[in-house]
């Protein structure tokens, strides 16, 4: 202040000005201290906002994470319990099937799936309700070989006419215990 006095002194109202200033300055005037202290706060207070927003931006995200977690997991509930369930039906389906086949033996395992896989279509057929699984099956494998006869030997096809020389066949005689040829 005692630079201001030195300014004013030539001055006719100079202790009138000196006064104005003095309280011009005392009502906007903030010390050094308190501006730093303030300051600081500020800088302080703007990077706690800052912080607060990304973990914000974080808890959003992780909750969406766990939403789309948790929609997934009762999807894969869901699909467990289709696939336990399709497995039971397969199995009862299984046994009907089995209890109309009985005692007869298949032809083959290729023969057996594929009849079964037939069976489980036409049990669910509009011509066949009411029907009984025998009955069903009986109408799948009529007339056809898929059941071994143990009266009746396997037919197999032709291999076509095989030639031979005279000691091959010889010796495939020999082996079945037959005479061989001269």
């Amino acid at each position: 202040m005692e630079w201001l006095k030195e300014v004013l002194k030539g001055l006719n109202n100079a202790q009138e000005i000196e006064k104005k200033i003095t309280e011009g300055i005392g009502k906007n005037f903030v010390a050094r201290v308190d501006f730093n202290a303030l300051n600081s706060t500020k800088k302080g207070l703007e990077a706690l906002v800052l912080q607060l927003q990304e973990s914000s931006v974080k808890e959003i995200d992780l909750k969406q994470r766990l939403e789309e977690l948790e929609r997934k997991i009762v999807a894969e509930k869901d699909e467990a319990i289709r696939k336990e369930r399709e497995a039971a039906q397969e199995v009862h389906l299984r046994n009907r099937f089995n209890q109309a086949v009985g005692e007869q033996k298949w032809r083959d395992e290729l023969t057996e799936k594929a009849v079964f896989t037939v069976f489980q279509k036409a049990i669910s057929m509009d011509i066949n309700k009411g029907k009984e699984d025998k009955e069903i099956l009986e109408g799948l494998t009529k007339d056809k070989s898929y059941f071994l006869n143990p009266n009746r030997p396997i037919e197999m096809p032709s291999m076509g006419r095989v030639s031979l020389t005279k000691v091959e066949e010889n010796k495939m005689r020999a082996l079945m215990g037959l005479t061989l040829k001269d």
